[in-house]
């Protein structure tokens, strides 16, 4: 089966991906059990479960988005570190959408007065500090005027949070697209659909995040989607508003997005009536996430397939799907900039992939020095609450973390090339170091962050170039057996066989 056939729907995509898949047969419990499985076996294959605790009609799909290597397949390169310029491209040359009037999706049709989320969705609890079981699952499609125009569309997964059979709280990220489209709709009732475990990459648009300031309201999100996959997603017209639904999703939860009215995530924040303190499940600042008071989104109808569809599990952390987005803003950030002096862009897991971005920079010329900076402190002004920008150059690998470490150790001069941002601009409520800045009654306001230029003065290259072996003058295979070389270089750590390989010191 070709790529774009086959990631036409999940379904298909499972198929295709083959052994690349674990399917489960043992009973799943949505207490724990997913999300502890999902975690437990991060970076190794895709899992269906077949059979969920309390739930016989629906299935499991995890981890889909959590291996390198598989987000890179999905996406049609061989090199994960293209990944975020297909994103670019996509974004630029995107694939309108194809609308059907018959869609797996609507095979059955749950109305209104017949609406019980809590029995139909298996939705998960992720720790036993959680402060319920919650829905993050689906991505939001929000189309026409209310995004910008025609054409416009926008994606987005938003973590909901069910409180009664037809209505939910939504959280949206502030100054994001979406907060964007809520903010200048606030009288009114927002049309939109959720959809469930819908085409990868109509998923991966909705789980990605593009920083508003680079990417304005009013990009053709879906219309990406279709460029990512290499032909148009279909859509079809929602049954109960005016909106539009993935066809080929395997649920969908109709309804409206209201922004002048506000629901508490968790019945406890309700009853303390404070936002902030009550648990509600970790979020991706790796601590226990806190319960707010958000926009109301009130359900007019669920849509799903007949044969038992699936449910996604949701994670905070699936990092190789979310870097590519942050690296993509950055890049574009940066080409705006200085044209062709970022050469590369990268973050990395412990960076949050939102918190912290390195930049690749080649001076070419001297006019080019100080541009760095430039960009570095760009960064630091567009992004919410970013803890940490390093720009290096050319000879240091990005993608080795410790490379970047060796970089900033030997070439930066703590005096001059350390320069903190802006303390007190708008941060994370997610991140706690942000949230106690702020203090309850205040926004969450950033410490400011770090931005580190550990670039040589162009200069003053000779006295920097780096000490390299010339092993690729040697043939090991007069001592070693190709075995023995595959035996040894597997067993070294992964900095260690990047330098051995290399041959830098």
């Amino acid at each position: 089966m070709e790529r774009n056939q086959a990631i036409s729907s999940l379904r298909s995509t499972l198929e295709w991906l083959g052994d690349d898949v674990k399917w489960l047969a043992g009973e799943v419990d949505p207490v724990i059990e997913a999300t502890a499985i999902a975690k437990a076996f991060d970076d190794g294959p895709a899992f269906v479960a077949e059979h969920i605790k309390g739930y016989r009609d629906a299935r499991y799909i995890g981890n889909l988005w959590t291996r390198r290597e598989r987000v890179a397949r999905l996406v049609g390169v061989d090199d994960y570190r293209d990944v975020k310029h297909r994103i670019i491209a996509a974004v630029k040359h995107p694939i309108p959408p194809k609308v059907v009037s018959d869609a797996p999706v609507h095979e059955v049709v749950i109305p209104h007065d017949r609406l019980n989320p809590f029995a139909l969705f298996p939705m998960v609890q992720h720790t036993h500090l959680d402060g319920g079981r919650f829905f993050g699952s689906g991505v939001h499609y929000i189309g026409g005027k209310w995004a910008g125009g025609d054409g416009a569309s926008q994606l987005s997964f938003y973590r909901m949070s069910f409180r009664g059979n037809d209505y939910a709280s939504i959280n949206m990220i502030p100054g994001g697209h979406g907060d964007q489209i809520a903010s200048r709709f606030h009288k009114e009732r927002i049309p939109c659909t959720v959809n469930l475990s819908p085409p990868p990459m109509v998923e991966m648009m909705g789980m990605g995040h593009l920083n508003a300031a680079v990417w304005p309201t009013g990009e053709d999100e879906i219309g990406a989607a279709g460029a990512l996959q290499g032909s148009p997603v279909e859509i079809v017209k929602a049954k109960t508003v005016d909106a539009y639904a993935i066809a080929n999703a395997e649920w969908t939860i109709e309804g409206y997005i209201v922004p002048s009215e506000r629901v508490w995530e968790t019945e406890e924040a309700e009853r303390l009536g404070r936002q902030g303190e009550a648990m509600l499940h970790p979020e991706w600042a790796r601590y226990m996430g806190r319960a707010y008071r958000c926009r109301k989104f009130e359900v007019t109808a669920i849509t799903h397939r007949a044969d038992r569809p699936y449910y996604y599990v949701p994670r905070v952390g699936t990092v190789w799907v979310q870097a590519p987005f942050t690296c993509a803003t950055h890049y574009e950030l940066a080409q705006r900039i200085a044209p062709g002096l970022v050469v590369d862009v990268a973050t990395y897991h412990a960076m949050l992939t939102s918190s912290g971005v390195v930049f690749q920079v080649k001076k070419r010329r001297r006019s080019d020095e100080g541009l760095q900076r430039n960009i570095l402190a760009a960064a630091m002004g567009v992004s919410r609450g970013l803890r940490m920008a390093i720009a290096v150059d050319e000879d240091v690998d990005i993608h080795q973390p410790e490379d970047v470490l060796w970089a900033i150790t030997s070439r930066v001069n703590p005096l001059t090339d350390i320069v903190h941002g802006m303390p007190g601009g708008a941060g994370q409520a997610f991140q706690p170091t942000d949230r106690m800045a702020g203090g309850r009654a205040q926004a969450s306001l950033a410490a400011g962050g770090i931005a580190i230029d550990a670039t040589v003065p162009l200069g003053a290259k000779e006295h920097y170039a780096r000490a390299r072996y010339p092993v690729e003058e040697v043939d090991f295979t007069r001592w070693f057996s190709e075995a023995e070389i595959r035996r040894i270089r597997a067993a070294q750590d992964g900095y260690t066989r990047f330098l051995a390989a290399s041959g830098l010191l």
